[in-house]
């Protein structure tokens, strides 16, 4: 807390000599303000870097095209990482793993190939919580937005829903993403 202290003092000088004797009072308040908001949100996201942010955050994206997916419960693995901040993505397994408890945010798209229909589904540790369909045209997409309580390591992922013989569009048009939102 001390620490904290310390920090709000120094950006409150820093502040102050940066709108001068000519500078408002109001325009000095509000810059305190936003200051120690942005502080504050970086106390509770966990955040230790006052320039940054080292929140857990990924993007990948399928490159290869197309994945032929073949079986129950095989992993589609997102090979083209774009973003993994806090280096939970592992695009080699395909699998998420949460680097600390709390509330993520994650986006699944899917496209189906060739006017085949694609059975996925987003599972955590193993259980499937959710199902993803392409429809039976070429390009049929789909998209599921969960919001999950995940505890440090625990690996979200998808997965293949059916066990017959699919392929998922890749060239960068299926992708995954997700970001730690808060505890």
């Amino acid at each position: 807390m001390n620490c904290l202290f310390s920090l709000i003092l120094i950006g409150t000088f820093v502040m102050y000599s940066e709108v001068g004797a000519g500078g408002s009072r109001l325009r000095l308040e509000n810059k305190i303000f936003d200051n120690l908001l942005d502080m504050i949100v970086a106390i509770k996201s966990g955040s230790t870097n006052q320039g940054g942010n080292n929140r857990p955050a990924f993007t990948a994206t399928l490159k290869t095209h197309p994945l032929t997916l073949s079986g129950n419960n095989v992993i589609a693995k997102f090979d083209n990482v774009i973003l993994n901040g806090g280096n939970g993505y592992d695009p080699k397994t395909g699998k998420f793993t949460a680097p600390k408890s709390g509330l993520y945010q994650f986006s699944f798209t899917i496209m189906s190939n060739n006017g085949a229909a694609l059975h996925m589904a987003v599972s955590i540790n193993g259980k499937s919580i959710m199902r993803l369909y392409g429809s039976k045209i070429h390009g049929g997409t789909e998209t599921a937005n969960p919001v999950l309580e995940l505890k440090e390591g625990d690996s979200v992922y998808l997965t293949h829903g059916t066990s017959t013989s699919q392929q998922m569009v890749g060239d960068n048009y299926s992708h995954v993403s997700g970001y730690y939102i808060g505890e």
